[in-house]
């Protein structure tokens, strides 16, 4: 298992982040985000490509591609390929399900040394893209998007555990939500919720990422060491 958390903890770049969790011997992956890929990004990465490449033997690296994938990210995808071990991808509009998984098929074709995995957004999208995927595409079961639609993370990991590859585990604050107008979601995971009591004996077995999901070190540490407790 990987205990792995996003390429944001601490204010500032890539590398930065890289840096900053060197020495943190529990973290044993980062999930290089991607949400944007503009010029600016581009041009972050290439200033720090090199230093990014020094940390492929203490990282399992995974990537989270642009929400609104496009053809021209293909760039982004070639350039990872060679040390990522997934890429997440979100599902975008029922409507272009069979545009976004030729897409995601065609790379997957391109780079098997990868694996491309797809994950569940709001209610409903994923289910439309499934359909129209090659059957090695994977899931990342994000538990935080679940808990907000109703459903619980430990019945759907039952459900798919032979294709889930990826977690995003975080958890959902409402209370919090509401008084520092952030997310409800990402939020650190408490011990005490039922949903991951449910879900944490099933993952003793679970080879593949877990991803704390949150954005500082604060939390990200508050959440591997709930997890890690027994």
């Amino acid at each position: 298992m990987v205990i792995s958390v996003p390429s944001w903890v601490i204010p500032g770049t890539y590398l930065e982040n890289l840096r900053f969790l060197e020495d943190k011997d529990e973290v044993s992956g980062v999930e290089l985000l991607f949400f944007l890929y503009d010029g600016e990004i581009k041009e972050m990465l290439d200033s720090e490509w090199e230093g990014i490449l020094r940390y492929r033997e203490r990282f399992t690296f995974t990537a989270h591609l642009p929400d609104s994938l496009l053809p021209r990210h293909r760039e982004l995808v070639e350039r990872l390929a060679p040390f990522a071990r997934h890429f997440i991808a979100h599902p975008g509009p029922p409507e272009k399900a069979a545009e976004l998984a030729a897409l995601v098929n065609g790379w997957a074709a391109e780079f098997p040394r990868c694996r491309f995995l797809l994950e569940n957004t709001n209610p409903g999208l994923l289910e439309a893209l499934l359909p129209h995927l090659d059957k090695g595409a994977g899931l990342c079961m994000d538990t935080g998007h679940l808990i907000l639609e109703g459903a619980d993370p430990a019945a759907r990991f039952a459900e798919n555990r032979g294709r889930i590859a990826e977690i995003h585990l975080h958890g959902v604050d409402k209370d919090k939500a509401a008084l520092d107008g952030k997310l409800p979601d990402h939020r650190p995971v408490a011990a005490e919720a039922d949903w991951f009591g449910r879900l944490r004996p099933l993952l003793d077995k679970f080879n593949g990422v877990i991803n704390m999901e949150v954005f500082s070190w604060e939390e990200a540490r508050e959440s591997i060491a709930v997890f890690l407790a027994k």
